[in-house]
């Protein structure tokens, strides 16, 4: 059991994502809290006042009115399930920042597109900055993610400490009882013998540390990809679909994988083109 933060604008993609939620929350029976935050318009009803009483913003009152209906939705369709929600005004990756250092959450479920706040933070140029910052892992949901389904999660690794971290904070979200598919790209066009020796040893040890033991690996040579962000972005979500991955675990270090791969462009890229659930987290190893 745990708690999980759900920012919702009411958009399709952020329902989408509420949705997703909530299967995740009955597997393990976690703490759903939906957050919406909205910005205070100055305005005519910034000063407006009748009666002795200040005029709210119908607006205000509206998200209001909508965030009891999702949750009253999920209280009926779910009511062995904890359920409550926020209501903050600000900027929406502060409040979220705030209210994850302030309480325990597990995970950030978010929609990759919205009307308002959701699109601010995970579409365009904020994307890279908003994930890295996270200081607990962001599972963004795209909106083909109709369905909860994680019969295999993927993830991006280069041997690294880091990735054994992400995989232990993606357990309490996923569980351990999936395949698991250890994706490398072979930057430096090493020995694939050499490769192979490597993934044998990291395999056991992610064993050891995880219980995960349906365990299987790709390797892809640099040039599968092209030169471009875009390009290269696109090959990732190729090599997504050929694998018929369901969800990604990608690790935010202090320089993270696709910076020592690429260019922070390519994080950027595939925020923009997300068509899997991405689980972002988050380690303080280098590299």
């Amino acid at each position: 059991m745990g708690k999980i933060l759900v920012p919702i604008d009411f958009s399709e993609n952020s329902i989408i994502a509420a949705r997703y939620a909530r299967e995740i929350a009955l597997e393990n029976q976690d703490e759903l809290v939906f957050l919406h935050v909205y910005t205070k318009h100055v305005n005519q009803y910034a000063n407006f006042v009748v009666h002795g009483e200040h005029i709210v913003d119908p607006t205000v009152k509206d998200a209001e009115r909508k965030l009891s209906e999702v949750v009253n939705e999920v209280n009926e369709k779910s009511p062995t399930l904890t359920v409550s929600q926020l209501f903050n005004e600000g900027v929406l990756s502060e409040v979220i920042a705030k209210e994850t250092t302030n309480n325990n959450y597990k995970v950030v479920v978010m929609g990759t597109k919205g009307a308002s706040g959701l699109e601010s933070v995970l579409i365009g140029s904020n994307t890279y900055d908003v994930i890295k910052d996270a200081q607990i892992p962001i599972l963004a949901i795209p909106a083909y993610a109709t369905a909860y389904k994680k019969d295999t999660i993927a993830l991006l690794t280069n041997f690294k400490p880091g990735e054994l971290e992400v995989l232990k904070q993606a357990i309490p979200v996923f569980g351990n009882k999936f395949h698991l598919l250890l994706i490398h790209i072979n930057k430096a066009e090493s020995d694939l013998k050499v490769l192979d020796k490597k993934f044998d040893q990291w395999i056991e040890n992610i064993i050891t540390e995880t219980g995960i033991d349906d365990v299987s690996y790709t390797i892809k040579s640099r040039s599968y990809f092209a030169n471009s962000a875009e390009r290269i972005a696109n090959g990732i979500q190729t090599m997504i679909r050929d694998e018929n991955i369901d969800i990604i675990l990608i690790t935010k270090s202090r320089k993270t994988f696709f910076q020592n791969l690429f260019s922070e462009n390519i994080i950027k890229e595939m925020a923009m083109e997300i068509i899997i659930p991405n689980f972002f987290g988050k380690t303080n190893f280098k590299g």
